[in-house]
């Protein structure tokens, strides 16, 4: 939270952190800490996972798919059920689409990626125990960028790699220029679940796509913005971009991992989701500007390009609880 400059000296009161691990029986608590919790906790917000678009379903299984079963045998732990917010994604769903339609109506053939696929079948988990009783509404993301006062972002989103990549290795491929990319920041998409959950009366399965409603910005405004920041980038080939991330690479940079995912050039492939509904009532967000641009930007060049921040490859989520 410290990195990510959202501590406040006030939460040491309200916040309590408790260290375990969602692959684990009982997330690795304490057995009486278990008992003790599934008797306190009102309500539960499910955003653990493993976010890695490299690693085949196996590795991501138990983050993903037995964290979310031993999230589900928590809330039911007593038989008064613990209503459950799971935090899906967009990744669910085939590409080009936005209906918000229900699990069992989208087939996991079409997806490729081991993360997608966990999330899948998490998401239908969820979807499972919703018939046999249990209260939930599924939140399905986008992208999530930095946040709009401050721009902190996740270091190991794969969307904040490239970016800092691009400033480090000073180049960028020619095929980018035409792409638009599309996301929501983080302090927006919080304030739309936490909203949405405070007035729901019935929480009997509902679905939100947490998406924003226009169409992104440029890629080469990214590019324009990050060379106001004073620092100098050229144009080149992709191929040339990727053997300069390579080289960059072998010094154990968290770099490592964008060369295997933008192996098929998406350059080419990168499209914004066009939403045609306003999902989320009585929320109005900015515009994406310059000005937040520049901030989200900022805080990966002096926290993440300066400082040498490496990403981790443990597939184990750890976990918070909140109290007040």
């Amino acid at each position: 939270m410290t990195f990510l400059l959202l501590w406040n000296k006030e939460f040491e009161d309200r916040i309590i952190a408790l260290r375990g691990d969602l692959a684990e029986q009982y997330f690795g608590l304490d057995y009486e800490i278990y008992c003790k919790l599934a008797n306190q906790i009102d309500i539960i917000y499910h955003c653990g996972a493993s976010v890695n678009f490299i690693l085949p379903y196996n590795k991501l299984y138990k983050s993903n798919v037995y964290g979310t079963s031993e999230i589900i045998r928590f809330a039911t732990y007593n038989d008064r059920y613990i209503p459950v917010h799971y935090i899906s994604t967009m990744s669910v769903l085939p590409l080009g689409m936005i209906d918000e339609i229900h699990i069992d109506e989208i087939s996991p053939n079409h997806l490729k990626s081991g993360y997608a696929q966990s999330k899948w079948v998490a998401e239908k988990l969820i979807a499972n125990a919703n018939r046999s009783g249990l209260p939930v509404i599924i939140y399905r993301l986008g992208s999530i960028w930095g946040d709009t006062e401050t721009g902190a972002c996740n270091q190991n989103d794969i969307y904040t790699l490239l970016l800092a990549a691009i400033m480090k290795i000073g180049c960028y491929p020619t095929t980018s220029t035409d792409i638009r990319l599309n996301g929501l920041p983080v302090n927006l998409a919080a304030q739309t679940i936490v909203s949405l959950s405070r007035n729901q009366s019935n929480l009997n399965g509902k679905i939100y796509h947490i998406i924003p409603s226009d169409e992104g910005i440029s890629f080469q405004n990214i590019i324009e913005t990050i060379q106001h920041c004073n620092v100098t980038l050229d144009n080149v080939s992709y191929d040339q971009w990727k053997i300069q991330l390579m080289k960059q690479s072998t010094k154990k940079h968290s770099f490592e991992s964008i060369g295997e995912f933008f192996s098929n050039n998406p350059f080419e492939q990168i499209t914004s989701i066009k939403s045609s509904t306003d999902h989320v009532f009585e929320l109005t967000f900015a515009s994406i500007d310059q000005v937040y641009i520049m901030k989200w930007l900022k805080f990966i060049l002096n926290n993440i390009v300066y400082q040498n921040v490496s990403s981790s490859a443990d597939t184990h989520s750890p976990m918070l609880f909140y109290t007040e």
